[in-house]
């Protein structure tokens, strides 16, 4: 019961950061050049916007030295660090899946409702953030909003590159080697059509970082107090 009542508190600190910080005009930001942008209906364009609204959320949310500092106060209320960190990464999924919602229905409300594109690039989308969510999380209480920042530099800018399209640009080198190993273990809106289309590995992908984010998460977390 305690779990259930820590989780919906730490929803509560992440919506008053909706409103008391600029979280809220950012994500406003981004849900409007994800309409106005062309191209941003697909299921890549949904996928971006999960992954950049959810690591928004968890940096506005979560990853600050503020907010950090605060983690061990937060602990000695009747809680886990496992419930902090889940309770976090909710929040965050769930304002990731709000903008991704809300970008869907302006494109609905432009095309048709009926476009079933809309509705995989929906759940492409959701499940994005799912991912961005943990994984965001467990990079904010590793390295803070610096490492959270170049994750959305990464989500914003490279995340769209298959591991296997950086060789044919820049030629075999070790270098390359190890970013396509990044390219493929981190989220990116290269798995988005998989995602769309159902595809069971990006699925579990998508929920490995979910899980396994928040967890890493909350194990930093407990090591901070031990």
């Amino acid at each position: 019961m305690f779990a259930h009542r820590s989780g919906l508190a730490e929803w509560q600190v992440v919506r008053a950061r909706m409103v008391r910080t600029r979280l809220g005009l950012w994500l406003l930001a981004l849900a409007a050049a994800a309409l106005a942008l062309p191209g941003t209906g697909d299921a890549d364009g949904t996928a971006r916007v999960g992954l950049l609204a959810a690591a928004l959320a968890v940096a506005f949310g979560a990853g600050s030295d503020a907010d950090r500092a605060a983690l061990p106060l937060a602990l000695t209320h009747p809680t886990t660090p496992a419930a902090v960190a889940a309770g976090r990464a909710l929040a965050g999924l769930v304002v990731a899946d709000a903008v991704v919602l809300a970008v869907v229905a302006g494109h609905a409300w432009r095309h048709g409702w009926l476009d079933p594109h809309l509705a995989r690039a929906a759940v492409a989308g959701m499940a994005a953030a799912a991912a961005g969510s943990g994984c965001a999380l467990a990079a904010a209480w590793t390295g803070g909003n610096a490492l959270v920042g170049a994750l959305v530099a990464y989500f914003a800018l490279l995340s769209a590159v298959p591991p296997d399209g950086l060789a044919p640009v820049f030629g075999p080198h070790p270098l390359v080697t190890i970013g396509g190993a990044l390219l493929w273990v981190l989220p990116g809106t290269w798995r988005a059509a998989a995602l769309a289309a159902g595809e069971p590995g990006a699925w579990l992908h998508a929920l490995a970082w979910a899980a396994g984010g928040t967890a890493l998460a909350a194990w930093r977390l407990r090591r901070r107090i031990q």
